[in-house]
């Protein structure tokens, strides 16, 4: 498994896991990161100030996969993006909030679902430092709320889960604890 990150000292070791050091913006380093790869897991994030990281740079993940590369692509965004945009107090708080990252999500998703990609979009909503727990919902129509909350380790779980079970194959699917 390849893993490529801007600060590699940022990932923890694990054995079978190489660490490339690179710009998901450059398609040179992201097309030799996938070019052996089953599947791209992303789970691209964005601060409030700074560049429109997850479109730019789904937007070459994009292009590298186009040149005959793996076909199937999991993406961590948000909830409270595209459909699931719905009218609630939780939605309008994400949105009065983190206007910046939740319209670069909006981008990034809509360069993602006319793709060529098997992809599957995990909307999540806030996330937490906390240990795998097995203990999670899934679901395209599900609502969050203020509440709602979800481990990273339950996230990667899961999406490693979807690459095997291909249940949300082309849709937005939600997760909360």
């Amino acid at each position: 498994m390849t893993a490529l990150s801007r600060d590699p000292a940022a990932i923890p070791p694990r054995e079978h896991l190489h660490v490339v050091t690179g710009d998901v913006r450059d398609f040179t380093t992201v097309a030799q990161t996938i070019e052996d790869a089953h599947a791209v897991i992303s789970t691209l994030g964005r601060q409030r100030r700074g560049p429109a990281i997850c479109t730019e740079g789904t937007r070459t993940i994009l292009s590298a996969m186009a040149a005959d590369r793996p076909r199937r692509l999991l993406i961590l965004t948000n909830y409270g993006v595209a459909e699931s945009r719905h009218r609630s107090l939780y939605v309008a708080a994400s949105w009065l909030l983190e206007r910046s990252v939740l319209r670069d999500k909006e981008h990034m998703e809509a360069l993602v679902r006319p793709s060529e990609t098997e992809w599957t979009l995990v909307r999540a909503p806030i996330l937490t430092n906390g240990p795998r727990t097995g203990r999670y919902r899934t679901g395209t129509d599900l609502r969050l709320t203020f509440t709602s909350k979800v481990s990273r380790a339950d996230i990667a779980e899961f999406m490693l889960s979807e690459l095997e079970e291909n249940a949300y194959l082309r849709q937005g699917v939600a997760i909360t604890s």
